[in-house]
């Protein structure tokens, strides 16, 4: 499982990476909304841990528009707003939970463990979309179970393709996916990659699976 905290407060946050760290989950931190949300775009998380009240970028904003961006990851709400108007605004935004400051770490990991399970889920090293599948540990694709040479570019382009099948990724999620942050703007490397990894698991197959979507970005699609 991996977990990100968004949390601008230095000792809040400490407090979840060491507790999450202690129970062996991978985590990440963000010290406000902005930055936050970029992470989280770029990269795959099981949960948020989302302080409301954070600079740059407010939590009701993150969570806004991770869930009209279709991105599903269990989001549990920190904050010291805990009156009834607030909760029913975060719950109405697609929060899965929300817990009051302060608190204690036992009852966030139970929190999260709870919404996990309503959730169900998974952390698959075989991911798995129509007849595609990619072994993640093995670092494997097949189509159709014929073996599929992919580079490590194309294999991380892939999986970010898979975890998110259907929905609309845009040349500058993949870009910060896949290369991080701080490569040039303005470069078509996604535009080149995109294009050999059809060669390789759509055009030998007579399929489309690989969707390109005008002046927006590419999305994986039957």
């Amino acid at each position: 499982m991996k977990a990100l905290i968004i949390e601008d407060d230095p000792s809040v946050a400490k407090v979840i990476l060491m507790g999450l760290r202690n129970e062996r989950i991978d985590c990440d931190h963000a010290p406000d909304g902005a930055t936050g949300l970029r992470m989280a775009v770029a990269n795959t998380y099981d949960v948020i841990i989302l302080d409301l009240l954070l600079p740059s970028k407010t939590g009701e904003d993150v969570c806004r528009q991770l869930r009209n961006a279709n991105f599903n990851m269990v989001i549990i709400a920190l904050t010291a707003l805990t009156d009834l108007s607030t909760k029913i605004k975060m719950f109405n935004l697609g929060i899965d939970d929300f817990l009051g400051k302060p608190f204690e770490f036992p009852e966030l990991f139970a929190r999260i463990k709870s919404s996990l399970r309503k959730q169900q889920v998974e952390i698959a090293s075989v991911l798995v979309y129509d007849d595609l599948n990619l072994d993640l540990k093995k670092h494997e694709v097949t189509r159709n179970g014929n073996k599929i040479e992919l580079r490590d570019k194309e294999i991380k382009i892939l999986e970010y393709l898979m975890r998110h099948a259907e929905q609309v990724l845009t040349r500058e999620m993949i870009l910060n996916y896949v290369w991080g942050p701080s490569v040039e703007r303005f470069t078509n490397v996604v535009d080149v990659h995109m294009h050999n990894l059809r060669d390789k698991i759509d055009k030998p197959f007579g399929t489309k699976t690989v969707r390109t979507v005008n002046n927006v970005g590419y999305k994986l699609k039957k």
